[in-house]
């Protein structure tokens, strides 16, 4: 929809937008419920969805227009001026409106300017699946998706999601996908992809480069493992 529509419109738009704020509550609510829906209705993989809009997750849902978006926006144009695409200038304030989303939060109850200052990935609440004590120290989380079990296993730390992924596999449980926790950027890892440095007390902090483990191992010691070298 362009501005002339929205403008003749606002109440479509508004409705559109409340639609996706309520889509991404349910979706955080039951993230693994939805990820399956999503794959049926676009092919891509729940634990793809996973990955990037379930907990601590990649992405972020978030509808606000934080600053850096509108300066990306400032810096396009500029850069279109540059390659001589266009000649036109754009008051970026008059160009970007927040006003209708604005509306959608309030009429859903929610605070638009406190969203605007929250950078933070989707919140995860869980107990670690050996244990039972609730995890709060996501540094170091590992999760497992067994097929054919709604929900996702959570973990404490790597080895800890390893040694339940050797006895998952010994029972002959197929496995949707493993993930970890960058140690360093914080950014949900396919575990399998993933790079891990091991300390002399069998701790594993997980990378998503090998250059990152290694930089790791150089600073704090112990051993850089790919993934098959530190689940077994």
């Amino acid at each position: 929809m362009d501005a002339a529509y929205a403008e003749k419109y606002p109440e479509i738009v508004v409705a559109y937008l409340r639609a996706v704020i309520e889509a991404d509550q349910l979706l955080a609510a039951e993230p693994e419920k939805y990820s399956e829906l999503i794959e049926k209705v676009t092919g891509i993989e729940a634990e793809v969805n996973y990955l990037f809009h379930g907990p601590l997750g990649l992405q972020t849902r978030d509808l606000t227009w934080k600053p850096e978006y509108r300066q990306g926006t400032r810096t396009a144009i500029e850069t279109l001026k540059t390659l001589k695409r266009t000649d036109r200038d754009l008051d970026i304030e008059k160009f970007i409106t927040d006003k209708y989303v604005r509306e959608a939060f309030n009429a859903s109850g929610k605070d638009y300017d406190a969203a605007l200052k929250n950078y933070a990935p989707l919140s995860l609440t869980a107990k670690d699946a050996v244990t039972g004590q609730p995890i709060t120290d996501f540094n170091r989380l590992a999760q497992i998706w067994v097929k054919d079990e709604p929900l996702v296993r959570h973990y404490a730390s790597p080895e800890a999601a390893f040694k339940a992924l050797a006895q998952l596999e010994s029972e002959g449980k197929a496995i949707r996908a493993v993930y970890a926790q960058a140690r360093d950027t914080g950014l949900k890892l396919l575990a399998g992809q993933a790079w891990f440095v091991q300390d002399d007390k069998g701790q594993l902090n997980a990378f998503l480069l090998k250059g990152q483990a290694e930089a790791f191992a150089k600073q704090h010691g112990g051993q850089v493992r790919d993934f098959a070298t530190a689940s077994r």
